[in-house]
């Protein structure tokens, strides 16, 4: 709040609004951590407009040189969601897509398609995937899959990811044989098919 009422530029305008916003999410993410509370009211929201935040976000990183492929739909209707959810969810994707990136030429492609009342986000990377055996325990809590190209994490991000879409009625899932890693995000398009 204080950087804000001192930045001039419209950039950096939009970049001191975008850290407040995200340490308010990120505050109320705890709190609820901390103290559970019943799921809130799901919101119609446009899933474009929640991708176009998180790569803004991804982007203004300073480390950032992913090449970006945006694979969107723009007939999509708007959907019931939690946007802070799906927000955390798209994070945690695009992290681990940054770390598993081809090095030399870092590419992402993210597609977004309606499929048989559902919207599915496809984040593919252009690196060299998930060894086989391992595919079955990426979403596992605490599985840490290491290699010479990547800094091993927590072990988190995959299951938060899970456990986030399971309560939102949908799914996450990896796509094995996609040339990179790839993982699909499943949101219905429904309120009724949804979880409370």
């Amino acid at each position: 709040q204080l950087l804000a009422r001192r930045v001039e530029s419209d950039e950096a305008r939009e970049l001191t609004e975008l850290i407040e916003s995200e340490v308010a999410r990120l505050t109320e993410l705890i709190d609820r951590l901390l103290s559970p509370q019943p799921a809130r009211a799901h919101e119609p929201l446009n899933i474009h407009v929640v991708l176009e935040r998180v790569l803004r976000l991804a982007e203004s990183d300073a480390g950032w040189a992913v090449k970006l492929v945006r694979d969107y739909d723009p007939s999509l209707p708007e959907l019931p969601g939690d946007a802070d959810r799906l927000t955390q969810v798209f994070i945690n994707l695009i992290s681990n897509a940054r770390k598993y990136c081809d090095a030399s030429r870092p590419e992402l492609r993210i597609a977004v398609r309606q499929r048989a009342g559902r919207v599915t986000v496809d984040f593919i990377d252009n690196g060299k995937g998930i060894p086989k055996d391992a595919q079955s325990l990426i979403f596992e809590k605490f599985a840490r899959l290491t290699d010479a190209n990547r800094a091993g994490g927590a072990g988190l991000g995959l299951a938060i990811c899970r456990e986030i879409m399971t309560n939102l009625g949908g799914s996450v899932a990896y796509l094995p044989g996609q040339g990179g890693a790839a993982f699909r995000v499943t949101v219905p398009l429904r309120l009724e098919r949804m979880a409370a």
